[in-house]
């Protein structure tokens, strides 16, 4: 079709194990395809118990993510106002961002609708406390959609520390429904065409709507059209 890279969906305990991610790579390597990210659950945790745990769970993917040969790893936060809210987010981050910088990846934080990670002042209050090249936004311009918040407030007042994008198509603004691409009010486009003139040379990864598995070799053809000529521009969608 045409995909050239792949970010591996990580949330379950078996994802992570040192034996399944030899695996992965090994299968990338016999399918031409080079893993960009490890995409793990949210941040966050209400008492000691649970922040140790999401730490060690953050810095294993982490190594996930060098052992693949990939350098960013992308997670959103919890339900608003759930596992310590913002507070917690950012006692995981203090406590791995040193790792993340030894190890030189990359670490995505996504925005998702009704979340912990999903107004600017979300991020604009995390950016002020941690300020490191290695902590960013991962754009979901389908969440953001949901949320009802501005893409064009997000890139003006965010574009310097976006490192990785999520497209997605959103039933319509502030409802937090999603649909295929181009059956939506999501303008991936013009995202994608404000940060190539920011200078972004990220990755762009596509996150489908699929309610029917039997459907996926269709459905991935879809976004292939949309987004497959971004990669030709100055600023290409790659490493």
């Amino acid at each position: 079709m045409g995909y050239q890279y792949i970010e591996f969906n990580c949330w379950h305990p078996a994802d992570l194990t040192p034996r399944f991610v030899r695996n992965l790579k090994g299968r990338c390597s016999e399918a031409g395809l080079q893993p960009i990210a490890v995409y793990g659950s949210s941040f966050g945790g209400e008492d000691h118990h649970e922040l140790s745990k999401d730490v060690t769970h953050k810095l294993r993917m982490i190594d996930a993510a060098v052992e693949l040969g990939c350098r960013r790893v992308v997670a959103t936060g919890a339900k608003r106002g759930s596992k310590g809210g913002l507070t917690g987010i950012l006692t995981v981050l203090n406590e791995i961002t040193s790792y993340a910088e030894e190890k030189g990846v990359l670490i995505c934080l996504e925005n998702h609708a009704n979340n912990n990670l999903e107004s600017i002042e979300d991020y604009e209050k995390l950016f002020q406390s941690i300020d490191s090249p290695n902590i960013g936004l991962c754009i979901d311009r389908g969440h953001f959609d949901a949320s009802g918040i501005s893409l064009d407030d997000v890139v003006a007042k965010l574009h310097s520390k976006v490192n990785h994008i999520h497209v997605k198509e959103a039933a319509q603004s502030g409802v937090e429904r999603f649909v295929r691409f181009g059956e939506g009010t999501t303008d991936n486009h013009k995202v994608l065409e404000q940060m190539l003139r920011l200078g972004y040379q990220g990755y762009v990864s596509v996150e489908l709507a699929l309610s029917d598995k039997s459907r996926i070799t269709q459905e991935l053809r879809t976004p292939i059209e949309f987004f497959s000529k971004y990669e030709t521009r100055q600023a290409q969608v790659g490493p």
